[in-house]
Order: C-alpha cells, then structure tokens, then sequence
C-alpha cells in the first residue's frame, strides 16, 4: 500500500513539474483588441491572422524547441480599457505586445508599454503621441497620417486640383487628423477654401451636402473621418449631384465602405499603407494570401495585411532574439534588425522610428473592387 501511494505522489509530483516546465517554456505575447463594440469585426479579424501565424510557427517547432502563446483581451475600442489591459498582460509576463488599435488606444497604451519596457510592435495609428514620439519600446510599421494626407495633396497638385474643402470628424481624432492637414497643406504653401465638421454618426451631412453644393469649382474634398461619417457625407454628395473626387484616409479602404457606398463608388480615393494584398509578386503578401485562403479565414484586405506584416516582424524579432526570450533581448534584436522590406515599403527601427514613408493611392473600380 505504501509503495501504492509512493508511486502516485511521484506520478503526480512529474505531471506537475512537467506542466510548470511547459509553462516556463512557452514564449507570452500579449494584445488588446476591440473584439466588441464598434470595431469588432476589424478586430477579429486582426485576431484570426495573428493566431493563425502564432500557430503555424508551433507547428514548425515554435522558437528553439519553445511554443508561442497569445494572450488576448478585449478593450472594446476604449483607451482606459486598453491601458489597462497593456497594465495586465505585462503583469502577466509578456515579452511584448503586438498590435495597438487606434490613435486613442495607442496614445493610453504608451505609458504602460514605457514603464513595463516591453517592445510593442505594430501601431495601427497614424497620429498621436505614439507617432509624435514613439519612445523606446514602441515599433510602429505603417507610415504617419501627415504622410498620408501629403500623399493626397501630392495627387490633388499633380491634377491640378486646387479647390480643396476638408471635411473632419467632430471628435478628438477628426480635430487631431485637422491639425495634421493644415500642417501638410501649409507645407506645400496650400489652402483649404473651408472646413467642416461631420458628427461621427453622420447625422448631419445632408446639411454638409448641401454646403459642398454651394462652393464654386469644388475640385476635391479630404474626409478624416470614420465609417458612418464617410458613407454618410459621399452618399448625400453624390445625391446633390457633387461630382468632385474625395479622398480618404487608409482606414476606410474596407469592404463594409464599398458595401454602404453602394452605386457611389466612382471618383472615390483611398491612401494605403501596405502593398496590394491582392498582388502576390511581394513575397510576405504571397505569404499573406495562403494564410487567408484556408477555411474560416476572413477575406484578404489591407487591414489584414497590414496584421500581418506587423506580426512578421515580431516573429522575426523573436527568432533574432533566440533562445533568449526576454524583453531587453528582443528589443535588442529588432533594434538591429536593419531595412525592413516589403515590397515598395521599408523602414528602420532607427530613432526617431516614424515607421514605413510609403503611401499608395487605391480607388474603387466598377465591379467593387479595389485597384491600385
């Protein structure tokens, strides 16, 4: 009977050794997405790539014999709740955070990510202090939206398109996309004729509409400003029979924007931060393309990509780094990592570490989709 009860407690005193090594020996990261709230979908589909190439690095054999965990948790697009939930995962033990989502979230996020040294790799924001002054540990891939908007203003000059209203969303990240675009025209010894305010539901464009109307030789108009907004205000300017082109920001080169534009797609301009993730001559946009192609995968997009890319990076980092698997010896090895290429885009990590400067320009064509 002794032996009986000797053998079990050595049986169970192996399971959980056993169970502490494995959980010793797996490689943390951690992410806040908005998987509820008015993101949601953005986010899980950010979520399906992410674990998706986590999961097929541990089929390969993780990182020197060591499995890859995502630890997720859900900020529903709220800045406290994704500075809490950075707070969190550091606590937890990641050795770094993949993906911030929003100029808001991101800008909450950066005290914690500085105070937890800890790389975050991938800002899916264009502006606000994560951008401005990155500090240490953030590692920001897509480029800024000053860089974004000088790109439509380039375009506009090369047409000759001068008469240019902006419209902006009426919230922290319209006026905040204003100031970048006043910079940028002023840059380029611009003027906008006016600007004007969209709520962020779009409840009043058809007023917005019916002031485009009345500006003589409308030649352009810049829209900085979310879903609603955008489909609302095109919608009812192509109603009141406003012909001008309008340009937008990258983040509404989605498809729930060709779905709610409906028949008023034409003469509609996007910029873009990442290769086409429909032309597979890239290699990682080749790579891209067999991810989503796999059952349950959500359709390619440029959000998708621009997931991706960010998630290569890290795992590019972390191979860099091993087998150690710390913080400082990942931010030390993707502070060496050098040029950084996919396709027309590249960057460095080097200070000041403004990301990629590349920026296309996409419009939709007549089938709905989008061409570069």
């Amino acid at each position: 009977m002794q032996s009986l009860l000797r053998s079990a407690w050595l049986l169970a005193a192996a399971t959980t050794t056993l169970s502490l090594h494995a959980q010793e020996s797996s490689i943390t990261i951690g992410t806040s997405l908005p998987l509820s709230g008015a993101q949601a979908e953005a986010g899980k589909e950010g979520l399906a790539i992410m674990q998706a190439q986590i999961d097929a690095l541990n089929k390969q054999g993780g990182l020197s014999g060591r499995q890859l965990a995502l630890k997720v948790l859900d900020d529903g697009y709220d800045p406290q709740r994704a500075a809490s939930n950075a707070r969190q995962l550091l606590q937890e033990g990641s050795v770094a955070l993949l993906n911030c989502w929003g100029t808001a979230s991101c800008t909450a996020m950066q005290p914690e990510v500085q105070q937890g040294q800890t790389p975050l790799v991938g800002v899916i924001a264009g502006a606000g202090t994560m951008r401005q002054q990155p500090g240490r540990h953030a590692y920001p891939l897509r480029a800024t939206t000053q860089a974004e908007i000088s790109a439509m203003l380039q375009q506009m000059q090369t047409l000759g398109l001068q008469r240019v209203v902006i419209v902006y969303q009426n919230d922290g990240f319209g006026k905040d996309g204003l100031q970048i675009a006043m910079t940028a025209f002023t840059a380029k010894g611009l003027k906008p004729i006016t600007t004007l305010a969209v709520e962020p539901s779009g409840a009043n464009t058809p007023d917005l509409a019916k002031q485009l109307a009345a500006q003589p030789d409308l030649q352009g108009v810049i829209v900085l400003a979310g879903t609603p907004a955008t489909i609302g205000l095109i919608t009812m300017a192509r109603q009141a029979h406003i012909t001008a082109p309008f340009y937008n920001l990258a983040a509404q080169a989605n498809r729930a924007v060709v779905q709610g534009l409906g028949p008023y797609t034409r003469g509609i301009a996007f910029t873009t931060l990442v290769p086409s993730p429909w032309k597979g001559a890239v290699p990682a946009v080749k790579d891209y393309q067999q991810l989503v192609s796999h059952s349950g995968m959500p359709p390619a997009s440029y959000l998708g990509l621009e997931v991706f890319l960010n998630t290569r990076t890290l795992l590019d980092g972390l191979r860099k780094a091993s087998p150690a698997a710390s913080r400082a010896a990942l931010t030390t090895a993707l502070d060496a990592m050098g040029e950084i290429r996919y396709g027309a885009m590249s960057l460095r990590f080097a200070a000041p570490r403004t990301g990629s400067s590349y920026v296309g320009l996409t419009m939709i064509d007549s089938g709905g989709q989008f061409r570069e």
